[in-house]
């Protein structure tokens, strides 16, 4: 039975009508109608505060080329999607996560981390179409999502929020950038994404292959992570309002299909031309984060180094380096601030506590190598991811720089932190590179080569640096997971 288009404009109306706070508006994708309570200029003026704190949790990655390579495909998806008057902003950033998103106004987010997954132009294109269908269909504003936006930071929340370093230690917490936008919306966001690229005359299939590619990434990931007792970190999969890939292939296949039929001879997929682009990306973290190897941190350009016990989950970001032991019962956190004139590092941690409402004990001079001075104490009762409870918190000085660490346990003894001795310990490691380290603090890089007939998978992982699943890792970037190896003639990653 086909509606009545009179009823269905008539009942749109009843809606807006009835809804107090709220405006009517036609979706660009749909044609039908949404209640929404931000009109377009407040979300494109929400997405600019948004894109703020993007920028400075993770930070831009730093390559204008491939800064410019991404834009030029982003604009020209855009001009050919729903919403080609919308000013859209494409921006690669500083992450190592296997992630791309989008926020309300236009603005764009590809991840470094998942560019090394991707093996051709086309590919790109479907991720940033992808993206482009959250905005032009409008879903964020839809879903009435500021709390996602206000909390993409993820397992980098904000801290220091509030009075002085202790106010909120529990915003530690979300294991990704973006929660879901649910089932029907990112089937139709990768819908979106095929159509735009063969408007755009890529090879729509590339969706397919991409959803491909992150199934087979989140496979491996569960695998790794149930054995290593942890969660898994896999691209918007870890919300269960996010359809599984094993649907979102079946959907892509589907929608690549019907696109395909407006792309004269399959569409363009510049396989050669983007290996050529990400030759020498940062596979891992990048050196402007600062390297994690066997859990000992090194970071070049601050040209200090620490270490973390051994099981430990170590997460390096932009502004922080969090780590989390392997039962989840403690957590330390380190970031960086300024001294003031003459301020030691016992008056930093007073004036950081001062105004908390919570009294310092168990304080203590650190005992680190090279003259380093640091102090630290424990915070009677501070909000932690545990609840209400005793935390470390500590200083060290280099400079006019101070390194401030903050920790906490599950549970409590005495008035401390369970696992405090720990805590202290990890911040004793706490030194100046030596001039033979600094190798260690560059990152692992992707390297484009050509395969011969001879070449194998396992044969290149023996190698390759990264001390785990190292032929997994070249099997997975490489599109060849589980089993399969080049072929002759054809451009391969390797990481070096």
């Amino acid at each position: 039975m086909r509606a009545n288009p009179v009823k269905k404009t008539f009942a749109a109306a009843l809606i807006c009508a009835g809804v107090l706070l709220g405006s009517c508006s036609t979706n660009p994708v749909t044609g039908g109608h949404d209640v929404t309570f931000v009109s377009e200029k407040g979300e494109i003026e929400q997405g600019r505060r948004a894109h703020e704190q993007v920028i400075r949790a993770y930070g831009v990655y730093e390559d204008q080329a491939l800064q410019e390579y991404v834009n030029g495909i982003g604009q020209r998806l855009a001009k050919l999607s729903h919403r080609p008057e919308l000013e859209f902003h494409f921006t690669v950033i500083d992450s190592d996560e296997i992630n791309a998103f989008a926020i309300p106004g236009g603005y764009v987010y590809i991840t470094r981390g998942i560019m090394a997954y991707l093996n051709s132009e086309a590919e790109l294109a479907g991720v940033i179409g992808h993206e482009i269908g959250h905005v032009t269909a409008r879903h964020s504003i839809k879903q009435q999502s500021q709390s996602a936006i206000t909390n993409i930071l993820g397992m980098g929340a904000a801290i220091f929020t509030g009075s002085g370093a202790v106010a909120d230690l529990a915003n530690i917490g979300g294991e990704a950038l973006l929660r879901g936008y649910g089932r029907d919306m990112e089937l139709q966001a990768d819908g979106l994404g095929a159509q735009y690229i063969a408007r755009a005359g890529y090879n729509p299939q590339a969706m397919i292959w991409v959803v491909g590619t992150l199934k087979n990434q989140e496979t491996f990931e569960r695998d790794r992570a149930k054995a290593e007792g942890r969660e898994p970190n896999i691209y918007h999969g870890v919300f269960a309002t996010h359809p599984d890939n094993d649907t979102r292939f079946q959907q892509a296949i589907v929608a690549a299909g019907k696109a395909g039929s407006q792309v004269a001879g399959g569409g363009v997929v510049n396989r050669d031309e983007y290996l050529k682009r990400i030759d020498g990306l940062p596979f891992g973290s990048s050196r402007q984060q600062g390297m994690v190897r066997d859990n000992r941190f090194y970071h070049a350009d601050l040209g200090i180094t620490m270490a973390f016990p051994k099981g430990w989950r170590v997460q390096n970001e932009r502004e922080q380096l969090l780590a989390v032991s392997r039962a989840k019962d403690a957590v330390i956190r380190m970031t960086t601030d300024q001294l003031k004139d003459n301020e030691t590092p016992q008056d930093f941690v007073r004036r950081a506590v001062k105004g908390s409402g919570s009294a310092l004990d168990h304080g203590e001079i650190l005992n680190l190598a090279g003259g380093i001075q640091g102090y630290s104490a424990v915070v009677a009762s501070a909000n932690t991811p545990f609840g209400s409870a005793p935390m470390r918190i500590g200083a060290i000085a280099m400079g006019k720089s101070v390194y401030v660490f903050l920790a906490a346990s599950r549970s409590n003894e005495g008035g401390l932190p369970a696992s405090d001795r720990v805590f202290i310990s990890v911040m004793e490691t706490f030194r100046k590179m030596r001039t033979v380290e600094f190798p260690l603090a560059e990152p692992y890089r992707i390297k484009i080569q050509k395969a011969s007939e001879n070449t194998r998978i396992a044969d290149l992982a023996k190698n390759v640096p990264i001390a785990e699943y190292p032929t997994q890792a070249l099997r997975l970037i490489n599109d060849l997971y589980p089993a399969k190896e080049p072929k002759a003639g054809e451009q391969i990653k390797t990481i070096e």
